[in-house]
């Protein structure tokens, strides 16, 4: 009976050492546990952080593309650039030029990322690697791209030279022709009695004997300032206002009329202005 009493404390206290072992082992493996899964949750968050920086230097990459593909688009249908069209461009290119400097950082992250977490996420390596590859390709594209650029830059120059040259040949030959249009349109005309166009050294007698029967001539070396300056094809008729009138310079008599009013002669219509100044430029009309 002593001997089985004495056998109950020894298990009960091997059962109680049982015990505490156990639930060392249990708490063992709890912490454990909870490593495992900090390490499962440092690893998901660097994966997370490393795709989500892959992805932006993806979207990155493919927005260079478009913006390269535009530019090359506006240059080749625009071969002249107008201004808007230069300063949108430059405006691509800086845009490209900033994504360029955001991936390379972008990059870089997730080149030290990989470094501090190595083993972990080594088989993201080739992917920046690839990444890396794209960058330097986009950097070679959009070098390639400057210089042509550059070359349509030149041609661009070199054609509003051109063109510049071209205006101002058109604005001297619009000047001359303008000039000399001016000048096949000028004409001139006095109106006045004898004795007024005497005067002015317009007119002067000629013919007759002893002075009588002489007839009024133009004289031959008369000054345009004696006379009115006029665009013939603006002017359509010359006032007169005299009882009479008589034309001393030659013109086609189908070209022009005299018109009357109350036994006054008002003004001198002319109907064909080309027909009528073809003779001379120069009218000389004598009233009485």
């Amino acid at each position: 009976m002593k001997k089985t009493l004495l056998i109950v404390p020894v298990a009960i206290a091997a059962m109680l050492t049982g015990c505490e072992n156990y639930k060392e082992q249990a708490e063992q493996l709890t912490r454990q546990r909870d490593s495992l899964v900090a390490i499962t949750n440092a690893n998901n968050q660097t994966i997370d952080e490393f795709i989500s920086s892959f992805n932006e230097v993806e979207t990155n990459l493919n927005t260079i593309t478009q913006k390269q593909q535009s530019i090359a688009m506006s240059a080749e249908k625009n071969p002249e650039m107008a201004k808007t069209t230069k300063e949108r461009i430059n405006a691509e290119i800086e845009a490209i030029n900033q994504l360029m400097t955001e991936n390379k950082t972008r990059i870089a992250d997730l080149e030290k990322s990989i470094k501090r977490n190595s083993g972990k996420v080594g088989k993201l390596e080739k992917m920046v690697a690839n990444l890396k590859e794209q960058l330097v390709q986009k950097e070679k594209e959009l070098a390639s791209l400057n210089e042509q650029l550059g070359s349509l830059n030149v041609q661009l120059a070199t054609i509003r030279t051109s063109y510049d040259s071209l205006n101002t040949e058109n604005a001297n030959r619009v000047i001359v022709i303008a000039d000399q249009t001016t000048k096949l349109h000028t004409a001139y005309y006095t109106v006045g009695n004898y004795k007024k166009l005497r005067d002015q050294k317009v007119l002067a007698k000629e013919g007759g004997v002893l002075g009588l029967g002489a007839k009024p001539k133009v004289v031959p070396a008369i000054k345009n300032e004696s006379f009115t300056k006029i665009d013939y094809t603006q002017t359509a008729s010359i006032p007169i206002n005299s009882k009479s009138a008589k034309l001393v310079t030659t013109h086609p008599s189908d070209s022009y009329r005299l018109e009357q009013t109350d036994k006054t002669v008002s003004d001198l219509v002319i109907t064909d202005p080309e027909k009528f100044w073809s003779a001379s430029k120069y009218l000389v009309v004598m009233t009485n």
